[in-house]
């Protein structure tokens, strides 16, 4: 069920219909490309030139090589098994280094260290680029902060995580107690990256409050304020951006054409965070770190 919301947030500014236009042309973009369709696949400039995520994560490469091969052959794990390795992937977040490290069923940090000291040393990727990764106060390289003091400490709580999830079938409850550890907290982004994969398998596919609570990470504030006509840069609580979301997923569903694909309240979350990068490239405020370059590109 649903979180009572205010009737008082206003949708009908143009910053809001700009924020579903920006939704269909880029699903358009995954249609048109998935039709074999020759590129450009939009008349933006923008949405040709820069990188934007799918509107729905599964539809990513990396979230579908997840599902595949990383929590797809792992589906029977136990519970806090599944939450930890969904967020060893999702901190690390590249599929090569997810080939390298393998599905864990026990962890010994320093394997996992000499695993992504090897990639950096040899010039291979260890993290994605779509995060920033926090070394938590913690000098040296960090893949070493993370493994000793993020997955270390989760390793620690994941069966008592586990346990909570299966009795209460709640992302919110598995999620406030994910943010009291290192690495999760904050405002919550890594435990919700983490979580949305766990509600992919056995462990919360059910989760009974999967369109009623979902943490906002940076990116998003920042696209809910250009959303609701805020500064860019203003600070709003945690409660009120889950309101705001809310509001644009209601929205969304009564508004966008059939043809787009069945959306959850994450999606909006995930969205508002392209669009504010989308904006800032199109208000001149800054550009998109990765470019979208064609496969044919690649070859070259």
């Amino acid at each position: 069920m649903m979180p009572k919301v205010s009737s008082e947030k206003d949708l009908s500014n143009e910053t809001a219909a700009a924020f579903f236009r920006f939704m269909q042309a880029r699903e358009r973009i995954r249609l048109e490309k998935g039709a074999g369709k020759p590129w450009p696949w939009s008349d933006d400039p923008i949405l040709n030139t820069f990188k934007f995520t799918n509107v729905k994560r599964e539809h990513d490469r990396t979230t579908r090589w997840m599902r595949e091969h990383w929590t797809g052959p792992n589906e029977a794990a136990p519970a806090g098994e599944i939450i930890f390795n969904c967020a060893l992937f999702r901190y690390f977040g590249t599929i090569e280094f997810g080939e390298a490290v393998g599905w864990r069923k026990d962890w010994e940090p320093d394997e996992v260290i000499a695993i992504a000291s090897k990639r950096a040393s040899g010039g291979l990727r260890v993290f994605t680029g779509a995060y920033i990764i926090p070394t938590l106060g913690n000098r040296g390289p960090k893949y070493e902060a993370i493994c000793r003091h993020v997955l270390t400490p989760l390793w620690a709580k994941r069966i008592e995580l586990g346990d909570l999830a299966t009795a209460t079938r709640s992302w919110r409850s598995v999620g406030e107690q994910l943010m009291k550890l290192p690495g999760f907290g904050g405002n919550g982004f890594m435990a919700k990256e983490t979580l949305q994969d766990v509600m992919h398998t056995w462990v919360l596919k059910d989760a009974v409050d999967r369109n009623s609570w979902c943490p906002a990470g940076p990116g998003a504030r920042r696209g809910l304020n250009r959303v609701f006509k805020r500064p860019v840069a203003a600070r709003i609580p945690f409660e009120q951006a889950l309101e705001e979301m809310i509001v644009l997923f209601r929205s969304a569903i009564q508004s966008l054409p059939p043809w787009m694909p069945e959306l959850e309240l994450h999606d909006i979350q995930f969205q508002l965070c392209e669009f504010d990068k989308y904006e800032r490239a199109k208000l001149g405020e800054g550009r998109p770190k990765a470019r979208y370059v064609r496969q044919e590109q690649k070859l070259l």
